[in-house]
């Protein structure tokens, strides 16, 4: 058949869609730079860390903000994926896994045969779900990340009961002269330490935190939102919202953001649609486990994809409407239909997935009604692109709130370990406040301080290395992936280091002191058990400008291209003329050049 004829047929199809009701307003395109993209940064300069002698001796520091030439190149691989709201993710490694059990002939040859056979595993726990395969394994040795959160509980608790044993025990009308009186007052600061860190314990449990606040933002307060967007409800859900927030060292947003998210979709909504566009858009937020973009990405609706082009060959002679029925019939769609109706999110009037399969098979039965004169062979190639371009442009994605805790963290703060923290830190500070007030008789504000934080952290090393543990397997960037996005030029073009505009792409790579991988922890060194907390900022600024269109690498591929900053901090003392204030790292800098080799805009579907 002519491309253009398929073309024109398949646009078609597009059209009855219009008439239908599925346009634009009613469904969200998916990012067109969705996908994974893996590539390379060349990097070339770097700051300099040291103070040379010019030829009269005297030393002259170059600027530590400045990158400068580096005598040989690094390379490192980059790997990142896009999901179908344009948010982006750096990966550290993804597996590339058929859902399908293929026989030793052909699994080679099937691996990559359908996108839709294949999924993206980041998170190595799913390995065992999926059948016994040769695989693709993509890696990066250069990027590994912990999640910071779990860290960051046991720090604030450390900083927490170190405050309260120093406002304790540097007060001058305590006396120590005793063992009785010293002994009085560590119970006494481990009876004021305890109830503030068992509250910071309740706090950490975020997921907890959210559900409650889902609970008050239920269906009746949507419909309210939906009558007026302006009235009470919005204030009041705020106010909540921002105590979600504020109650924990965490900053969970997730409620702000739901809030202004269901007041936008009713004010953008089209004529009839304020409803279901408010209730789909708060159900996505409550979709903790992101249930719906994994499955118009996963197997099911895949194999119903399949399936309803097989069978709108049987019956392309029907009308439309008897066709879409004999779609909707075959044991694949109502597979789909059944799980469609399992993820609801069953606290709002969830349409999400049934809308989803409702908008693929009425392309399919419209492309099959369209085309079918033509050969079996083309009314079924006609009616599956019509299905897959519905879903890859028109099904509604959903942007994935960035402050939703990891599941390694929701059984972290659920541990014995965790919870047992504040009895061991509250004892541990206690007896270190006084036992420095005590004995050493130049105490200092100050000393009593350290001695009680530096207690209270050794005491907790055990819950500290069980923390760095807690699996990250996708570290979320900032800002917008696309041609023009940030500012690609070099930093020793500008006139002033200040100049750089916004980052394209940014993000925190956050390594604890006792991760496993912590380049300074060697476990068979004593004084080595135990690293020092490495954090690098890495910045993507995008060559071109924003619209233009992607790069071809050649055979269809896409690729982009630009400039990779990064500065680290843990590896050296801080450097510039205000190290405690206003640190500066290390600076590095270099070229990235990454080619898209998925368009699969969901990670770890089944």
């Amino acid at each position: 058949m002519h491309l253009l004829s398929r073309i024109r047929n398949v646009a078609l199809a597009t059209l009855l869609l219009l008439l239908l009701g599925f346009g634009p307003d009613a469904w969200g395109q998916a990012s067109p730079y969705r996908g994974l993209w893996v590539g390379t940064v060349i990097l070339d300069s770097v700051n300099e860390v040291s103070i040379p002698l010019d030829q009269d001796n005297v030393p002259r520091a170059t600027d530590p903000r400045v990158p400068t030439s580096s005598f040989d190149l690094a390379h490192l691989r980059v790997i990142l994926h896009v999901n179908g709201a344009g948010q982006v993710n750096l990966l550290k490694d993804v597996a590339i896994l058929n859902r399908h059990e293929l026989d030793e002939s052909e699994a080679v040859a099937r691996l990559f045969a359908e996108e839709t056979d294949v999924a993206l595993i980041t998170d190595p726990r799913m390995y065992a779900t999926f059948p016994p395969q040769p695989a693709v394994r993509i890696a990066s040795a250069v990027f590994d990340f912990g999640d910071a959160s779990a860290t960051d509980a046991l720090d604030v608790m450390v900083e927490e009961v170190a405050q309260i044993a120093v406002n304790y025990a540097f007060d001058d009308t305590l006396t120590l002269n005793t063992q009785a009186d010293r002994l009085a007052a560590r119970e006494a600061i481990v009876a004021q330490a305890t109830p503030v860190l068992v509250a910071i314990v309740d706090n950490a449990n975020v997921a907890l935190s959210f559900a409650d606040f889902l609970s008050t933002f239920d269906s009746t307060a949507v419909d309210q939102i939906v009558a007026n967007t302006s009235g009470s409800v919005v204030s009041s859900l705020l106010v909540e919202a921002e105590a979600l927030r504020d109650a924990s060292f965490y900053g969970d947003t997730r409620g702000i953001e739901m809030v202004h998210a269901v007041v936008d979709a009713v004010q953008s909504a089209a004529p009839g649609d304020a409803s279901t566009d408010a209730h789909n858009t708060a159900a996505a937020f409550a979709d903790v486990m992101n249930e719906y973009q994994r499955f118009i990405s996963g197997k099911v609706f895949g194999d119903m994809i399949l399936a309803a082009a097989i069978e709108a060959v049987a019956v392309a002679d029907l009308s439309e409407a008897a066709i879409l029925s004999a779609l909707r019939a075959t044991d694949a769609a109502v597979d789909a239909q059944v799980r469609a109706i399992q993820i609801k999110v069953q606290a709002y009037n969830d349409t999400r997935g049934e809308s989803a399969v409702d908008a693929v098979l009425a392309a399919m039965a419209s492309a099959a009604f369209v085309n079918s004169a033509l050969s079996d062979g083309e009314i079924q190639a006609l009616a599956e692109q019509a299905g897959r371009a519905v879903l890859a442009d028109w099904v509604a994605r959903y942007p994935v709130p960035v402050t939703a805790p990891t599941l390694d963290y929701n059984q972290f703060v659920e541990s014995a370990t965790f919870t047992g923290v504040p009895d061991i830190a509250a004892e541990a500070a206690a007896r270190a406040a006084i036992d420095e007030r005590a004995t050493n008789p130049l105490y200092t504000e100050w000393s009593i301080y350290v001695a009680a934080r530096i207690a209270a952290a050794d005491a907790l090393d055990s819950a500290y290395g069980t923390a760095a543990r807690v699996m990250r397997t996708e570290l979320p960037l900032s800002g917008t992936f696309a041609p023009g996005a940030g500012d690609a030029r070099r930093s020793a073009e500008l006139t002033q280091p200040t100049d750089l505009d916004a980052a394209g792409l940014e993000g925190r790579i956050y390594l604890p002191a006792n991760h496993p991988t912590n380049p300074f922890r060697h476990r068979r060194h004593p004084d080595h058990r135990r690293g020092f907390n490495v954090e690098r900022h890495v910045r993507f600024d995008f060559d071109g400008v924003l619209g233009d269109p992607l790069e071809s690498a050649g055979y269809g591929v896409d690729k982009i291209t630009g400039t990779y900053r990064e500065e680290i901090f843990g590896l050296h003392k801080p450097l510039g003329p205000e190290p405690e204030s206003n640190p500066i790292g290390l600076r590095t800098e270099g070229r990235f050049e990454l080619n898209r080799i998925s368009f699969i805009d969901t990670l770890n579907t089944r």
